[in-house]
């Protein structure tokens, strides 16, 4: 993951979650390693498992 350059003109709001300290951790450390935020490393995951789903329920036979 690289650093990406903050959307300006997009409108934003917090989202408050609540997750074990060993998990925070984990996500912490790869983040530094990596060089990016932790919110761009949430907001990465977020869109990834939407677009994972999304996928998913595409395969899925219609009725």
């Amino acid at each position: 993951m690289e650093k990406k350059p903050a959307t300006e003109n997009s409108e934003t709001h917090m989202l408050n979650i609540r997750l074990r300290k060993e998990l925070i951790k984990r996500v912490k450390v790869f983040c530094t390693e990596k060089e990016i935020t932790v919110q761009d490393f949430v907001t990465d995951a977020i869109i990834e498992k939407l677009g994972l789903v999304y996928k998913e329920r595409r395969k899925k036979s219609r009725l």
